[in-house]
């Protein structure tokens, strides 16, 4: 410090506290004034804050949310939980006899035990289709409106004999061996 800039008359100790003071005093200015210059944004993203933001730990759900609707798999997830719930949207009765095993561009194909019921659930698809689709979120189409996740039902029957292994006899469809 020159004679001039001491003029208040300060000595020893009291010089040195308050040269720290000024030198403390500028740096915290000079810093303000960076901050300011980088921009809020690039400021902001440097500390954390009392609200929540991206970078916090996210809950489990809503990454597989974010992930699913991300990758276009909502629809078929919700139609993943339909067919594991099938019995408490259609109703004991008709999920005693029939079963969803399949799902594949908006098809949802079910099978049955009987062919009466496979009659019945052909009648009944309009109203299971309108149910089913309450249950899922609409699927995304790339170009255009998204569309109910499940369009159709397909109904197919029981499975019906194989004749594949030759005739039926009296020993339950086993082949026999025929000697010559």
């Amino acid at each position: 410090m020159t004679d001039a800039e001491n003029s208040s008359g300060l000595r020893g100790a009291d010089l040195a506290r308050a040269a720290l003071t000024a030198a403390r005093k500028r740096a915290r200015e000079l810093e303000e004034g960076r901050a300011l210059r980088r921009g809020s944004a690039e400021a902001n993203a440097r500390r954390s804050s009392a609200r929540p933001d991206e970078r916090d730990p996210q809950p489990l759900e809503a990454t597989l949310s974010r992930l699913l609707a991300e990758a276009g798999w909502e629809a078929p997830a919700a139609v993943g939980g339909i067919i594991h719930g099938w019995a408490d949207i259609v109703g004991p009765r008709i999920a005693a006899h029939c079963a969803p095993i399949s799902y594949e561009d908006g098809v949802l194909t079910v099978q049955t035990d009987s062919s009466a019921w496979a009659t019945e659930l052909r009648h009944l698809s309009a109203t299971l289709l309108s149910r089913l689709n309450a249950a899922v979120p609409r699927r995304a189409v790339p170009g255009g409106p998204p569309r109910d996740a499940i369009e159709r039902i397909s109904v197919i029957g029981p499975n019906p004999p194989s004749w594949r292994r030759g005739r039926l006899s009296a020993n339950g469809g086993a082949r026999t061996r025929r000697v010559p």
